[in-house]
Order: structure tokens, then C-alpha cells, then sequence
């Protein structure tokens, strides 16, 4: 058994295969019955899936486990990971399980807890349930495999999410395209925006278990951006798998990322006068550029680790309403503690309806500075400080940016991936120092197939 179960992002694997493998997986499901509903008499825990064919699988013994501790198991479907935080949070279940693997193909799955709050499980609590799954004084009945019931949950959170739109009137002439990468929100995203007076343009929405992020979606934004410019959308937005983030193209098919999206609504809750601190969170991934241009606005950024969970922790502790990753998780407090695509996608339409700006304009304030980002698969995720010649390279490219860049080299939480990101003034320059970074990578651990 691992040290820790959980990732950046929760379990990921592939199904079948540890930690994924069904006797973890039962473990994991009575753990978080055990933990999360120690206060109920009875416990009540939701799971909720993306659309990869593994899904109802891993489902299905994790509600072992949940019956294992006589806890109840409500099946929800297909539901996105916002959707199953409302629910957990509104539904007056003790947890919430989120079986996906967010933007990874479908030969990978995962599993995400949420506690009775709605917030992702924090670094005590998989602490706790990784202590409970490898424990083996910790012993249940073997179970039959479940059967939960199935139950119609969302429509309290379409009723919720559209909230995001109240009081504003949709023009009728306003295009739109989504993009739902064959996932979660492959339903719920186009009910919710026709729902609201919209008639939006909707790719990727036919999902076969297998075609989840298969070339689409918001790490492939290349289909939307050019269905943008077929249909003369004035904007389009592409989800990922499990809906918990996205990321946008404007009416010239450019991509908007999740720095820009941060600054247009940074800039719109503090023009509301909603934008409590006068603060955001980002990551250390989001480009400098973003603090550049809301420093001109009086508005701060404070800096985290990689992770929505790290911004919603650094959120709560300063009181912060708004904090996000550049890739495309954005978090607004005041409509849920984790990322939404679909929410984040309602208050970008809203900013564009109330300002009566395009895309291109309001996210024209970010100029970034530029930006290297190189993934280097490998074959196992070796600490840095046993590469010593990799060491002494990322030591020399920070002596050569000096006070001009920064530089983060990190391994993936959710991949097995070393990500080396740069920035500096020449572009050249730090793609230079990134390649001569990522290839005595590949030469010291070498690389995943």
C-alpha cells in the first residue's frame, strides 16, 4: 500500500489496477463511510460518475464498502464533480464520491471524496482514510456486490447554477458554443444554457464510455475554436471530463485560459462590489502578467501550490471569494467550495452581457509574460534532489533569469508527468533552458511508453 492513496486530485489509476483494484476500492468506500458519517446514526453517502465505461465498476464496490458499514448509497448517475459538492453539501448526505479522471483518457479512472460541506477531503482526512484502507485490523463482511438505487438528483443544482444569471436578460442575438468533451456535462451543460434563453452550438456531447477527452474538450480546445469561427460564435466554452473546469475561445477562435479568466472576473466582482479583500488566489502555474495587470486595479493576488484544493484552502483562510488555476479551475465562494465549469462559464457570459465587451476585450487586460510550459513523461516520478545533474541545471537557469523569470519544475499529481514551467523576458531564451532541462530528464529517469 502506498504511503498515501490520494494524489493532488484524488486516487488515480486504472481501473482493475492498484489503487483501483476492487478490494481497495471496497476498503476505500466503507473508510469513507466510517469517517465521513461517524456523527449519523446512519450514514448517507452519494456517488457520482463521469461517462468512462470503468465508471459503473468502481461504482459498484465502492457502495460495497458503503453498505459494508450499514451507510446508505445513493446512486446518482452521471453527474459532474460540481454537481455531486452541491448535492453532498445540499442533499444532507455525509459524503460524496466523484468516480472520474477529470482530463485523463479513458483507460484511467479515479476517485474524488467530498465531505457533507460540499469541500474536497483535505490532507487530515485522506490521511485518515489511507490509514483506514491499509490497516488490516480494519475488517469487513464480504459483501455482495451492490446495487444502489438510483436517484434523480440535479435539478436543484441546475436550479443553482442558473442562479448565477438572475436578473440578467440574454440577448437574443448572443452565439455561443460548448464544448463538452463526451463527459458529465454532456447533458447538463446544454439543458441549463437552454434553459436560461440560449440556443448554444454543442460539439462533444455523445459520450460511448470510450471518447471522453478524446481530442476535445478543454485540454484539446482546438474543435471548438474552430466550430467558433464555422457558426460566427461570439465566444465558446470547453469543459473537461468531469466538468470541474473550463476554458474559453473567443469569436476570433483564440484561446482565453484561466489566467485571463480570472482577471475579467476579478474585475467584475470588485466593479460589483462583491470582490471581499480585494484579492484573488492563483497558483504558482498562473503567469505573472495576472498580478501585473490587477495590481493597475488595486487588487492582489496571493500565491499557492498546484491544486484547486490548495486555492480553496488558501481562499478560506484569507476570507477570499475568488482563486483559480490557469487551467481552468475557478472557484467563486459564493456558489460552491470547488471548481465549476458551467458556473464559471455563466459568469463570463454575464460579465460579456453586462459590460457589453466581446471575449477578446475583457480578457485583452492580461498580457502575459512569456511562458514556457514543457511535460516530460516518465517512468517513475524520481525526487528531483536525487538527479543532481537535472539540480544543477534548474539551478543554473534561475542564476540566468535572475530577478527577469521564475522557474517550477514539478512532478504531476494526478500524471506521470514532470512538468517544467519558465518564464522570462525571451521567449527563446527559456525555451532554450526548458529543453536542455526536459532532455537530461528523459536521459537520467527515462521515459513512460
Amino acid at each position: 500500500m502506498p504511503t498515501s492513496l490520494f494524489g493532488t486530485d484524488g486516487v488515480r489509476g486504472r481501473a482493475g489496477s492498484s489503487p483501483l483494484d476492487e478490494r481497495t476500492l471496497v476498503r476505500l468506500g466503507a473508510a469513507v463511510a466510517r469517517t465521513c458519517g461517524r456523527q449519523a446514526a446512519q450514514p448517507r453517502v452519494l456517488i457520482g460518475r463521469d461517462t468512462r465505461e470503468s465508471g459503473v465498476w468502481v461504482t459498484r464496490h465502492l457502495a460495497r464498502g458503503v453498505e459494508a458499514e450499514a451507510a446508505q448509497v445513493a446512486d446518482g448517475g452521471v453527474l459532474s464533480t460540481p454537481a455531486v459538492a452541491f448535492l453532498a453539501r445540499d442533499g444532507g448526505f455525509d459524503a460524496g464520491l466523484v468516480v472520474s479522471a477529470s482530463h485523463n483518457p479513458f483507460q484511467d479512472n479515479g476517485v474524488k471524496v467530498f465531505t457533507g460541506e460540499g469541500m474536497k477531503a483535505d490532507d487530515d482526512l485522506e490521511a485518515c482514510l489511507t490509514a483506514i484502507v491499509a490497516d488490516h485490523s480494519h475488517t469487513w463482511a464480504d459483501v455482495p456486490l451492490a446495487t444502489a438505487k438510483r436517484v434523480s438528483l440535479d435539478n436543484s443544482y441546475v436550479e443553482h447554477t442558473r442562479r448565477i444569471l438572475d436578473g440578467v436578460v440574454v440577448p437574443a442575438d448572443l452565439r455561443i458554443a460548448i464544448d463538452c468533451a463526451n463527459g458529465a456535462t454532456s447533458r447538463i451543460a446544454p439543458t441549463v444554457l437552454r434553459g436560461l434563453g440560449f440556443d448554444p452550438i454543442v460539439i462533444c456531447d455523445e459520450p460511448d464510455g470510450r471518447n471522453i477527452n478524446l481530442g476535445c474538450g478543454s485540454t484539446h480546445p482546438g474543435r471548438l475554436a474552430q466550430e467558433v469561427l464555422d457558426q460566427g460564435c461570439q465566444m465558446g466554452a470547453a469543459f473537461d471530463g468531469d466538468g470541474d473546469r473550463v476554458v474559453f475561445v473567443d469569436h476570433n477562435g483564440q484561446l482565453v485560459n484561466g489566467d485571463a479568466v480570472l482577471l475579467i472576473a476579478a474585475r467584475r466582482l470588485a466593479a460589483i462590489g462583491t470582490l471581499r479583500e480585494k484579492a484573488i488566489v492563483a497558483t504558482v502555474m498562473s503567469n505573472i502578467g495576472l498580478e501585473h495587470a490587477l495590481s493597475a486595479d488595486g487588487i492582489t493576488v496571493h500565491w499557492c501550490g498546484v491544486g484547486d484544493r490548495l486555492v480553496w484552502a488558501e481562499m478560506s483562510r484569507r476570507r477570499i471569494v475568488l482563486g483559480g488555476e490557469q487551467s481552468g479551475h475557478i472557484i467563486f465562494a459564493d456558489h460552491l467550495p470547488t471548481g465549476d465549469g458551467l458556473a464559471t462559464a455563466l459568469l463570463i457570459i454575464r460579465a460579456i452581457i453586462e459590460t457589453g465587451c466581446d471575449l477578446a476585450d475583457l480578457a485583452a487586460g492580461l498580457r502575459p509574460v512569456p511562458q514556457v510550459l514543457v511535460n516530460v513523461r516518465v517512468r517513475r516520478c524520481v525526487p528531483l534532489a536525487e538527479l543532481p545533474e537535472v539540480s544543477r541545471l534548474i539551478e543554473a537557469a534561475e542564476h540566468t533569469l535572475a530577478d527577469t523569470g521564475r522557474i517550477l519544475v514539478r512532478y504531476s499529481g494526478t500524471e506521470s508527468l514532470l512538468r517544467i514551467m519558465i518564464e522570462g523576458p525571451d521567449r527563446a531564451e527559456i525555451g532554450g533552458l526548458a529543453k536542455t532541462i526536459a532532455d537530461r530528464v528523459r536521459a537520467e529517469v527515462g521515459v513512460r511508453a
